[in-house]
């Protein structure tokens, strides 16, 4: 993302609430749950820094994530 953050991942990431709409800690992407669907190769590269990745990550997880169980 060339350095520039996006607000509304940041956002989502300092909030509570996570994408499903259940609770979530702060600073943490997903809910328990959600974080448990997802593959270790998918957890891992959610570690990676805001602006290093992390963006890309996120965006491949959600795209899991909506995708009906």
């Amino acid at each position: 993302m060339s350095g520039r953050v996006s607000v509304p991942i940041l956002r989502e990431l300092r909030g509570v609430l996570c994408q499903c709409g259940g609770k979530k800690l702060r600073d943490q992407t997903f809910c328990r749950a959600c974080y448990g669907r997802l593959s270790r190769t998918l957890q891992l590269p959610l570690w990676k820094p805001l602006g290093g990745g992390y963006e890309q990550a996120y965006t491949t997880a959600l795209e899991i994530l909506r995708r009906p169980v």
